[in-house]
């Protein structure tokens, strides 16, 4: 107990049995902001005194530690930094965290690298449909034994020119990479969505999991996104156009993952802000649906939602005129 001035008043000394065990689960209990039986023994003692987590001592070296003691509270401290790790684990907004920056992580090193993969194949394969199959070429170059193989498998003329033997080992080796990598993202995006569904059930269904899991991340968390007003939740995530606002550009109407749905992306440019606006608001609503446990939306609350949307597009049919 302490007065204003930080004067040491009374105290009272943990006569318990001390061990490293017993020590951790006190500075856990301390941590979680619960008072320690001494402690609510000098508040009933001094029933006017007010706990204060933040206090600082006037003298910092008090209580005074012996050697064994010093031992105990650095074992204890790194016990409790160990509990902490292990029960970020039960935290799902730290998986999704984890997962949503992985898929983003592959999802750029996948398309880096397939269209590498399309472009080098195009040097060889001359006559092929780059766009059109796209999507067959690094399947069909990692799974032959050459480049005239390849072509085979894709309904293509042989190459004139042919790869040497190391070049056709580093071109079939980075197909291979690119299935792998393919095969990686559709795991991480699997799990992402698993993980979506449910933690955020209502917001997943209205924006997508993945979008869901995005907000999320970008929020720092559930709880900070249900708190969030849907003004900031619009734009959450445009932080390139908010910084062009920044200097002088216009505000954007919108976030790239409400852009992503396609009751903002197919609509017409006037009335997208519009849309937009009215989804945030949407958004605000069903995250707290899923933060504060309230009865999930179903499908009819979507149907209900689109059909909004439309009644928006509807009612704006024209551009407005320029002033």
């Amino acid at each position: 107990m302490v007065d204003d001035d930080t004067n040491i008043v009374d105290e009272i000394l943990w006569s318990s049995k001390r061990s490293v065990g017993a020590l951790t689960d006190r500075l856990e209990q301390l941590q979680s902001g619960a008072l320690s039986p001494e402690a609510r023994t000098l508040a009933d003692r001094f029933p006017d005194a007010l706990p204060d987590s933040m206090a600082a001592l006037s003298d910092p070296q008090w209580p005074e530690l012996d050697d064994d003691e010093n031992a105990i509270l650095s074992v204890a401290s790194a016990r409790l930094a160990k509990r902490g790790v292990a029960s970020s684990a039960a935290d799902p907004d730290r998986r999704l965290d984890m997962l949503s920056g992985a898929t983003s992580e592959l999802r750029t090193a996948w398309g880096t690298s397939e269209s590498r993969c399309v472009e080098w194949a195009g040097l060889f394969l001359p006559d092929a449909d780059l766009d059109g199959q796209r999507d067959e070429i690094p399947s069909a170059l990692a799974e032959a034994e050459s480049i005239a193989a390849a072509a085979a498998s894709l309904g293509l003329q042989a190459p004139e020119h042919l790869p040497s033997e190391q070049e056709w080992d580093a071109l079939h080796t980075h197909a291979r990479g690119v299935i792998e990598l393919a095969e990686r993202l559709d795991s991480a995006e699997q799990a992402t969505r698993f993980l979506a569904q449910q933690h955020v059930p209502t917001l997943s269904l209205l924006v997508g999991p993945l979008g869901a899991a995005k907000m999320v991340t970008l929020a720092g968390g559930r709880e900070r996104l249900a708190r969030m007003p849907s003004g900031s939740l619009q734009v959450l995530g445009a932080s390139g156009a908010m910084a062009a606002h920044r200097r002088g550009a216009p505000p954007p109407k919108h976030s790239p993952i409400l852009f992503s749905l396609p009751q903002v992306s197919r609509s017409p440019r006037w009335v997208r802000g519009k849309i937009a606006r009215y989804l945030a608001g949407k958004c605000s609503i069903a995250v707290r649906v899923d933060h504060f446990n309230g009865e999930p939306w179903g499908d009819e609350q979507i149907d209900e939602i689109n059909q909004e949307c439309q009644k928006i597009k509807d009612r704006f049919p024209k551009p407005p005129k320029r002033r």
